[in-house]
């Protein structure tokens, strides 16, 4: 754990290995995970609308997907660790909006395993 998606629309610049690797650096930085449980994916959005104009407004939405139990500071410190990659890896056209959300899925419910 954590799970990162990052969805981006057509029409931006930005290296996706690099951008993922420097995610996976940030959240290594923050102490709170270890590297191999990072796992990062980046999805390219072909189809998209901001708004009601087709082509306006590009996009980066990236998810952080953390077991629940974190407190807010914790999360928002996050966010505000993530949202300064996003700005530094992508370029795109004035208007273009990048956003960070963390999500909590519950630890009770929570499975994974190892083949």
């Amino acid at each position: 754990m954590p799970q990162v998606i990052m969805q981006y629309s057509s029409g931006l610049k930005l290296d996706v290995p690099a951008t993922l690797l420097a995610i996976n650096q940030t959240l290594l930085a923050s102490g709170q995970f270890q590297a191999e449980d990072i796992k990062s994916r980046a999805i390219l959005l072909q189809d998209w609308l901001t708004g009601t104009t087709p082509g306006s407004a590009p996009f980066v939405h990236l998810q952080l997907h953390i077991l629940s139990g974190r407190d807010l500071p914790a999360r928002q410190q996050l966010s505000d660790s993530l949202l300064p990659v996003l700005q530094q890896q992508i370029q795109g056209p004035t208007g273009t909006q990048l956003c960070v959300e963390v999500c909590q899925m519950e630890r009770d419910s929570y499975r994974k395993c190892w083949l």
